[in-house]
Order: structure tokens, then sequence, then C-alpha cells
């Protein structure tokens, strides 16, 4: 089941630990955890989980970047559940979400190291677009986007 919860939630935080742990590994570095739960809070923002047998095994976030626009970040399936349509029923939670609270387009960041994410974004219809925001100068990033 894949509900809104508040991002500092148990479930919220161990969905953003595992991220966290896993871009660690892919992206080959140590540090503490870059994403912070009061990032998806404020006028649109929002934050699902998805829980099966009552373990979260997905998440997904919106956070605010400017009028009409919102960030995608924190979408995470455990490799488990990876190929069952998870990550679509995320993605549609969060955009059903953005349209009703005026959010018209989505922007994210992913990179070379997340190639299934990036085939995922592609397949939603999200396109790369020059890196925006915090990602300028990143040279690890890949930015993308999506009009709703």
């Amino acid at each position: 089941m894949i509900a809104s919860h508040d991002p500092s939630s148990l479930h919220a935080r161990a969905m953003l630990d595992a991220l966290w742990g896993e871009i660690q590994r892919r992206y080959g570095f140590t540090a503490p955890n870059g994403i912070h739960p009061e990032d998806f809070t404020g006028p649109g923002a929002g934050f699902w989980v998805a829980v099966a047998d009552e373990v979260p095994v997905g998440s997904l976030g919106l956070k605010p970047l400017s009028p009409g626009t919102g960030e995608l970040d924190g979408m995470y399936v455990a490799p488990e559940l990876r190929g069952t349509g998870l990550a679509q029923r995320l993605m549609d939670a969060l955009e059903k979400h953005a349209r009703a609270h005026g959010i018209g387009v989505l922007r994210l960041r992913a990179g070379s190291p997340q190639p299934e994410a990036v085939r995922f974004y592609a397949k939603v219809g999200f396109s790369r677009i020059p890196c925006f925001g915090k990602w300028v100068g990143d040279d690890t990033a890949w930015c993308f986007e999506k009009v709703l």
C-alpha cells in the first residue's frame, strides 16, 4: 500500500537511509545522509511510502522549487521489488498530488551510476535538461524534467 507519510516518520527515514546507502555505494563515497526530511515540506510538497507487511519497501518525495515546479527526490524501491511496477505506482501518486497542487513541471537529478533509474525516468516521460539549482557544477549530475 502506498500512502502519504510525514517525511520525518520512521518509515520515511528508513527509506531515505536505504536510498542514501545505495547512492554512496554506487557513487563511491561516504558521507552523512544529505537528504533531509524538511526538504519535503511546504506548499505542494509531499512524501509517499510503500509498505508491505508493515515493512517500508519504497518511497518518493516532492520538494517545492518554485511556483509550478517541484523536484522529485527520495525515490527508492527495495531491490527485491524492482521490476514489479512499484516505482510506477509511486510516480502515479506523486504526479496526481503535483497536478492537484498546481505543479506542472517535475525535475530530478540522477547520474550514470543509476542506469535503472535513468531508464525508468525516460520511460515515464522525463527528458534530460541542463543542471538546475544545487546541481549546477556537479559533474556527476544528470538532470531531467517532465511537463505534466
